[in-house]
């Protein structure tokens, strides 16, 4: 039974992917991007490493994809002056803008994906999902 839990739970999480790939591509957004932004606007300053840590993303990719970000002028890294090689990330006005794109994405795939769900329904899969989420991974719960 769990297996066919983590079976869906993965398929759903590549159409997901798969629905933001389509809707971001024309704002040149790959990767983790949108993540990093979102993560950004919520925690102004944070380091790549806790966006890494948070997301359980590679360390590389994340730098990788905030240098594009920031090239792109969406957000703006700061050194941290107590330790040279850490950065702290800020949204700019252009990477706010950004923001309502992200929550029409998400929105779009959200109603797409609980389309057939009752509000009951959908209450209790949050509910069993934010269990399972904090047995196993009670460090990252927020």
């Amino acid at each position: 039974m769990a297996t066919q839990v983590l079976s869906s739970m993965i398929r759903i999480n590549r159409q997901r992917r798969l629905a933001l790939r389509r809707s971001l591509t024309p704002y040149r957004y790959v990767g983790c991007m949108h993540l990093i932004v979102l993560y950004t606007n919520r925690h102004p300053g944070a380091s790549q490493e806790e966006i890494a840590s948070f997301y359980a993303l590679d360390k590389g990719s994340v730098a990788r994809d905030a240098r594009r970000l920031e090239d792109m002028c969406h957000i703006r890294r700061e050194t941290v002056p107590n330790n040279r090689r850490q950065y702290q990330l800020f949204l700019t006005e252009e990477g706010e803008r950004m923001l309502p794109v992200l929550d029409q994405a998400f929105e779009e795939f959200q109603a797409r994906l609980s389309a057939s769900l009752s509000p009951e329904d959908w209450q209790l899969l949050t509910d069993l999902l934010e269990r399972l989420e904090q047995g196993s991974f009670p460090h990252t719960a927020s």
